[in-house]
């Protein structure tokens, strides 16, 4: 199941003109549990694929303290663009596999 969030910094309209402040984001990465990404043979930085019919995503892996078997993604960062690019919204079903 995917969930996720928009990061305070992110590919909003708010940072326009400003690349220093953009640059302090954090990375866009996927977050899964320790069980999640053992059943997938995913460690920590491996590149990870949240995929749906429409499209997929790849982003290293930061394995995080949170239920199995959910996906979370930063929803409008470089690189994801959860709605556009997966065609989905929270709380979809999503393919996850290890590598881009």
């Amino acid at each position: 199941m995917l969930t996720g969030w928009r990061m305070l910094l992110d590919n909003g309209r708010t940072q326009d003109g400003e690349p220093h402040l953009a640059g302090t984001a954090r990375k866009p990465a996927v977050r899964l549990s320790a069980d999640t990404a053992a059943e997938i043979g995913a460690a920590d930085g491996d590149a990870v694929t949240v995929s749906t019919p429409r499209g997929s995503i790849s982003l290293p892996l930061i394995i995080t303290d949170m239920p199995d078997r959910v996906v979370w993604l930063p929803l409008n960062s470089p690189g994801c663009a959860v709605h556009r690019q997966l065609g989905v919204s929270l709380g979809s079903t999503v393919k996850i596999g290890v590598g881009s």
